[in-house]
């Protein structure tokens, strides 16, 4: 993984978040949009010496700060972020990748950036959001044949339901059978030390993309599209995107068959061949 390489951390002061940047690899930039600490974990060892990963904090990977209120947590203000740090970090263009809700971070960048962002990609995304999203996953979740992936799911929410502990961190493990090729994954090392703020994951998670209109946005990405995504997503089932492909100008969509919500660490090797085939 990318830990194992020597990773420079920067750290950033906007609007009163600190927001740290870990930067991996050589080669072309790509911007990784998400905690500094979660993304570096899913990425594999061989991508960073292909490519310069630069891990970007969103404010919603930052301390808990009862100065801040909803108005901090708006989606202007975080591509606006994604935009000062490349600023400072002097990346004339960049590689933008996105994963599950990140994705609709890196549309926004790159409808309003196109002349920064040379390629775009969009890992484990959703074309939808909110009830539709969750009735879809449904759907796709109980027409599944793997009786063992709904009883260890229905063990999970019991669990996580009773517990004191109503965390994003702890309700994302609980979820682990629809997230993970592998029903019985425990992805709790990958959220190790992972900072999340309680108002601002509520707000990202929970409000920012309610009827996110992704076709209108993807109608003006001029920049070519990399679409990763897993036949065992149960979170953000793949199917979804079919009637949203004509809208996009460049378009390269990859399903990953023993992956579900992130195939970069599902598939290393795979998810390495084909986004670097793709450049």
């Amino acid at each position: 993984m990318n830990l194992d390489l020597k990773a420079t951390i920067q750290d950033f002061e906007i609007d009163g978040f600190s927001l740290k940047v870990s930067i991996c690899g050589k080669n072309s930039p790509a911007i990784v949009i998400g905690s500094h600490k979660y993304y570096p974990r899913t990425f594999s060892y061989n991508l960073g010496k292909k490519l310069q990963l630069i891990y970007v904090d969103t404010r919603g990977f930052t301390k808990n700060d009862p100065v801040h209120n909803e108005a901090d947590f708006t989606l202007e203000k975080i591509i606006q972020d994604i935009e000062m740090i490349r600023q400072k970090l002097g990346f004339e263009k960049i590689i933008l990748i996105g994963h599950s809700i990140h994705a609709f971070m890196a549309l926004e960048y790159a409808k309003k950036y196109p002349n920064v962002v040379s390629h775009l990609v969009l890992i484990a995304s959703s074309p939808i959001s909110g009830p539709d999203l969750f009735k879809e996953a449904d759907r796709y979740f109980d027409e599944s044949v793997s009786p063992e992936r709904k009883i260890t799911f229905a063990k999970n929410m019991e669990a996580f339901l009773t517990n004191d502990d109503q965390s994003f961190t702890r309700r994302m493990l609980a979820f682990g059978p629809r997230l993970w090729y592998s029903h019985a994954f425990d992805a709790s090392h990958l959220w190790e030390e992972v900072e999340m703020n309680n108002l601002g994951s509520d707000i990202i998670w929970g409000t920012m993309f309610t009827n996110y209109e992704t076709a209108r946005v993807v109608r003006n990405i001029k920049c070519p599209v990399f679409l990763a995504l897993g036949r065992f997503d149960y979170f953000n089932p793949p199917h979804l995107w079919e009637k949203y492909r004509e809208n996009f100008s460049d378009l390269t969509i990859r399903i990953f068959e023993k992956s579900s919500h992130t195939p970069q660490l599902e598939e290393p090797d795979n998810f390495d061949r084909e986004l670097m085939e793709w450049f």
